[in-house]
């Protein structure tokens, strides 16, 4: 059936991915005029007097303003039946309580009442936030935001797990290693939460629920400590380390990864359209070797990976063992971490851990809000211009990711393909980050002069991302590029 969203922000965009596989959406419609004539994922979008020219069979209001819109459409004399409304229970903090009409004898119980008078009398405001747990990569940097960000005596900040479109949560054990910093709202204190949100919701200050939705406004920030390492209890330190015994998990370790689309095909059935960020495990065998000379230890990470042949030194964590509790504990006890494009890496910088980021793409979105270290570098894939038949230079790729953003067909409808990384470039900058880690890395003056040429270039690029209106994700990378890299493609800048 032919449907048309009313709403193009963050609820149309995914209540977009919710439909796309049993409906044919046309069109979005916006109120906003700023939004009008643009695209999502190449639909266009328009004003809503344009709902009288369409023919379609339904017209969903994915708005928190779904009344008024409802109230908008009807005076146009569009029939009420072809209306329908997105559950935004999800994302509508004041409506969560709608969806469980079984808690109030419970609250009775459980005294929910004297609870809250005891919390109003010792916090003067209490607000509460949408806080997405789809994805590590969302999860944690916008619990970096969160922690940047500061809160204020005698304020409560609350935080409600979201799940976005994808119904599915990333790290259930992260959840509960996060709250232990900020006050997420779990299983425990579920029950209380809705009691106090359907009956005291004046009490509450929702006014800014969405404030961490988007990371276009917060920077990335630089730690070298080990931060966060004294989230873990000391049971849990046991049993992690007990657990890399098990394994055969030898420190030191460095944690490697490779993005596949298995993940997201096997979790929400579809990999968006990511799979321009892919690489494949084998490509890290040079390193892998070049480790074990060094006698560290390598561990493939993961999820929902298949076990893979040996390469050498390295422990298949991610095809045997994979594990939410395990996930966080290797990260946060791996000397660095080799990763391309993918959330996992967020993991390490969680706890301070330098990574490097070989095949990145895109460079120049989304990495707002990510924690860094001074030792963290990175490698780019090359971007091939078949129109012009040669490779693009750093700014001409990151021009061109603020087209394109994050979407893979934008790259190929424009005729851009993606060059991966050899397993010597791999291999280089490996070597360059094991020397960065142990201390013994020095720039040569050539370095130096090519990194200034790269700083450039980037607080170009940076003011640009900054500047641009339908910038919505993150900023540049902040990391420097390797040096072995800018070595052998001086072309890039």
């Amino acid at each position: 059936m032919k449907v048309v969203i009313f709403g193009a922000d963050q609820l149309g965009v995914n209540f977009y991915f919710d439909i796309r596989a049993t409906e044919e959406v046309i069109a979005f419609i916006d109120n906003d005029a700023r939004k009008q004539g643009k695209e999502v994922f190449g639909i266009k979008i328009y004003p809503v007097n344009k709902l009288l020219e369409f023919d379609y069979g339904k017209i969903y209001i994915a708005s928190c303003h779904d009344k008024e819109i409802q109230k908008q459409i009807l005076e146009m004399g569009i029939c009420l039946d072809k209306i329908s409304f997105f559950p935004i229970q999800y994302y509508n903090i004041t409506k969560i309580s709608e969806k469980i009409n079984e808690f109030d004898n419970i609250c009775k119980k459980e005294k929910f009442d004297d609870a809250w008078k005891k919390i109003k009398a010792e916090y003067k405001t209490i607000k509460v936030y949408e806080l997405r747990v789809d994805a590590i990569g969302e999860f944690i940097t916008r619990f970096f935001m969160i922690m940047n960000t500061g809160s204020k005596e005698k304020i409560l900040n609350i935080f409600i797990p979201d799940i976005g479109s994808t119904k599915r949560i990333c790290n259930k054990f992260l959840i509960h290693l996060l709250g232990r910093k900020i006050h997420i709202v779990q299983d425990s204190d579920a029950a209380f939460w809705t009691y106090i949100l359907k009956t005291h919701k004046e009490e509450v200050d929702v006014s800014e629920y969405k404030k961490y939705s988007l990371r276009s406004s917060y920077p990335a920030y630089q730690r070298n400590t080990n931060e966060n390492r004294d989230l873990f209890y000391d049971a849990e330190i046991n049993e992690g380390e007990a657990a890399l015994r098990k394994m055969g998990i030898k420190k030191p370790f460095v944690c490697f990864s490779a993005r596949s689309s298995v993940y997201n095909k096997r979790t929400i059935g579809s990999d968006y359209d990511y799979d321009f960020r892919n690489m494949r495990f084998d490509d890290y065998k040079l390193a892998l070797q070049y480790l074990q000379h060094q006698n560290f230890t390598a561990v493939k990470m993961g999820r929902m990976e298949s076990p893979t042949k040996e390469m050498g030194n390295y422990v298949d964590y991610a095809g045997l063992y994979a594990d939410d509790f395990m996930d966080l504990y290797i990260a946060s006890e791996c000397e660095f971490m080799v990763a391309n494009s993918t959330g996992i890496m967020f993991m390490a910088s969680l706890f301070s851990k330098p990574v490097l980021v070989v095949n990145a793409v895109p460079v120049c979105f989304g990495y707002g809000g990510v924690q860094y270290t001074d030792r963290d570098i990175y490698i780019p894939k090359k971007y091939y211009d078949i129109n012009r038949n040669r490779l693009l230079t750093l700014q001409e790729m990151m021009e061109v990711e603020l087209e394109c953003k994050i979407w893979g067909k934008r790259y190929q409808d424009k005729g851009i393909s993606f060059i991966d990384n050899t397993p010597e470039e791999i291999l280089s900058a490996v070597q360059e980050m094991y020397e960065r880690v142990i201390g013994t890395w020095k720039d040569s003056v050539e370095d130096q002069r090519n990194y200034e040429r790269y700083l450039q270039v980037y607080q170009e690029i940076e003011i640009k991302t900054t500047n641009n209106p339908e910038f919505w994700t993150g900023c540049a990378m902040p990391q420097r590029i390797a040096a072995t890299y800018l070595r052998d493609n001086l072309y890039l800048l």
